[in-house]
């Protein structure tokens, strides 16, 4: 009788490359089924085009991207956090990921308000924020009143700098954070009504949170950061590693 172990042991074989195979390519799926996304979010009295610049220096280094737009005149932060919170979930990808200017750190920190440990939600990867009025800004100390809500709508009272003001109070990201602030660098300041160096709207005291990974200082006015080649950089280095530093091969 003619032996067949040869034919048993190529065949096994085979199969045993056929399943490696299988493994790999289910491996390879899974893989690029892990979505992620970078939401790119103006600030107050800003729009889509504004953030323009930095979208599409992300979507250059492969990042899927949305240039996310908002009423931020007329709709109050808790309702802008709430339409953000849903838009993400319906989105449904596997983690994400922000990029800020000015009020819109804040929109993002309103968010988290409604995030729930029994909500299944994104993981929240790394938040960049340009400019941020973390702890409100003095220019919403001046010009708060009800004849500035009238005109600006609610948010110019929710960047007031007292500590029981809505940024004061908005719960604070506890995923990997890098602040980029503007300064003026030396007198005069970009804005003599504020009190220490500044970007002409924010103080450089009132950006941060107090657990950022990083912070980038620049000599920039606060509007005009968002179209900086140097801050599109530092946003890209950060989102690629938690740092504002390049990292050495």
């Amino acid at each position: 009788m003619k032996s067949t172990s040869g034919f048993y042991f190529e065949n096994k074989t085979m199969n045993t490359s056929k399943i490696a195979v299988l493994i790999i390519l289910l491996f390879q799926s899974y893989l690029s089924m892990a979505s992620h996304k970078v939401y790119v979010i103006h600030g107050f009295g800003g729009f889509a085009l504004q953030m323009e610049k930095i979208n599409r220096g992300l979507i250059q280094q492969g990042y899927l991207t949305e240039n996310y737009s908002y009423p931020s005149f007329s709709e109050d932060l808790d309702s802008v956090g709430l339409d953000l919170f849903r838009k993400i979930k319906q989105d449904n990808f596997d983690s994400v990921s922000f990029v800020t200017h000015s009020m819109g750190a804040l929109v993002v920190r309103s968010m988290y308000q409604y995030l729930d440990s029994t909500i299944h939600f994104p993981v929240i990867f790394r938040i960049v924020m340009v400019a941020p009025p973390n702890k409100g800004t003095e220019m919403a100390d001046i010009y708060s009143g009800s004849l500035t809500k009238f005109f600006l709508g609610p948010n110019v009272e929710h960047m007031k700098t007292d500590s029981t003001s809505y940024a004061n109070k908005l719960p604070v990201p506890a995923c990997e954070v890098g602040v980029i602030a503007g300064i003026k660098g030396k007198k005069p300041w970009f804005n003599p009504f504020l009190k220490e160096d500044n970007d002409g709207n924010v103080s450089l005291s009132l950006t941060t949170l107090g657990n950022e990974k990083d912070i980038a200082i620049i000599k920039a006015t606060h509007g005009l950061m968002t179209q900086k080649k140097k801050v599109i950089k530092l946003i890209i280095t950060f989102m690629k590693t938690g740092s504002f530093m390049k990292q050495e091969n």
